[in-house]
């Protein structure tokens, strides 16, 4: 439980101390007073990024002059410090140089805002990385599979870009190339683990009350899902189909970079969805995450829910803010009005107002 917060150059603030003594903790108040810079300062402390800004844009250079920005994080006995200057990231836990796999090796966080349920239901590619970034709360291995994976692709798409041109200026389809081929074979391995953990964490998204259906462009029996040996040679096969049309668009039009996913409840949300149904359809999968990474690392990541009230009416607004839920995590909430919550989630709550200063 993180018992202490501790800002500097920050956003707007210079210098602030937060002191958490619950684990439900709700910051209200106007407007631009900070409510969302704390829940950023979490995330950041968590998980090494910020979920909404470059690398550099969270440091205060105005404050003092300095530019770097400081979080510190209190959790029981231990101390947890993030620096960042222009430059450089620094982490430290109770005063010591640690590499940022060390620092963050069982520390997760989620968050939950308006802006994400919007890139979730609009965005392929946030719909992918939702995925991925689940799989790497647990999975500490798998980001070293995305960057290889990524590296693949671009490596591949660079030599079609190649095979592209003499094929436009020469007429030439080279099917049988050496070089493609190789490319193509790490290609084939890399998304074969890929699809396995994506479709594994679907599956496991699907036994709450919505439906999380994963769609590829690689024609497999999911059956068979857990055998890699024959995802190779799917994935081999649907590259072999569509290898002509890749040398004359230039890049690869199958794999892992071009799945997607849906969710529904005897109706596909994203398409025939209210506005409070998607919310309340992406709130329950963020709970179902939670599960997951519980289930496999024996720990609940934070929670983070940004002006999620202002978005959901009444009903769906106590569905989403159930204690049973929250509870189970040390959960932090922004909000503008405290009483736009249900009254049940107040009652051991610890309430901190947000003012500017």
């Amino acid at each position: 439980m993180i018992e202490k917060l501790v800002l500097t150059n920050f956003r707007k603030f210079k210098e602030k101390i937060f002191e958490f003594d619950k684990n439900i903790v709700i910051f209200y108040g106007h407007n631009a007073q900070g409510k969302s810079s704390v829940l950023e300062a979490l995330y950041l402390i968590n998980t090494g990024t910020s979920p909404w800004a470059s690398m550099n844009e969270y440091i205060n250079v105005e404050q003092n002059g300095q530019a770097h920005t400081r979080i510190e994080s209190i959790e029981g006995d231990k101390s947890y410090v993030y620096f960042k200057d222009i430059n450089k990231r620094i982490f430290k836990i109770d005063g010591k140089n640690v590499k940022p796999s060390s620092f963050f090796e069982k520390r997760s966080s989620n968050i939950f805002n308006p802006e994400k349920i919007e890139l979730l239901m609009i965005s392929p590619s946030e719909r992918r990385s939702f995925l991925d970034d689940t799989i790497l709360k647990y999975d500490y291995e798998y980001e070293t599979l995305l960057k290889d994976f990524k590296k693949i692709l671009r490596q591949r798409n660079a030599y079609l870009k190649k095979l592209s041109k003499l094929f436009y200026e020469k007429g030439v389809i080279a099917i049988n190339d050496p070089q493609l081929n190789f490319w193509s074979n790490h290609f084939s391995l890399t998304s074969a683990y890929i699809l396995q953990n994506r479709i594994s964490l679907t599956k496991e998204l699907s036994k709450n009350e919505y439906e999380v259906q994963y769609r590829t462009g690689i024609q497999f029996d999911r059956r068979k899902l857990t055998n890699i040996e024959y995802l190779v040679e799917s994935i081999e096969t649907s590259l072999e189909e569509s290898k002509k049309r890749d040398i004359a668009t230039g890049y690869t039009n199958v794999g892992p970079h071009r799945d997607d996913w849906d969710i529904s409840q005897g109706k596909d949300i994203r398409k025939f969805g209210s506005r409070g149904e998607k919310r309340l359809a992406i709130g329950k999968l963020i709970f179902q995450t939670q599960e997951i990474v519980f289930k496999k690392t024996s720990k609940y990541p934070i929670l983070l829910l940004d002006d999620i009230a202002s978005e959901l009416d009444i009903l769906n607004t106590e569905k989403i803010f159930e204690r049973k839920f929250l509870d189970k995590q040390q959960t932090f909430i922004t909000v503008i009005d405290y009483n736009s919550l249900p009254k049940s989630l107040l009652l051991d709550a610890q309430l901190i107002h947000l003012n500017g200063s």
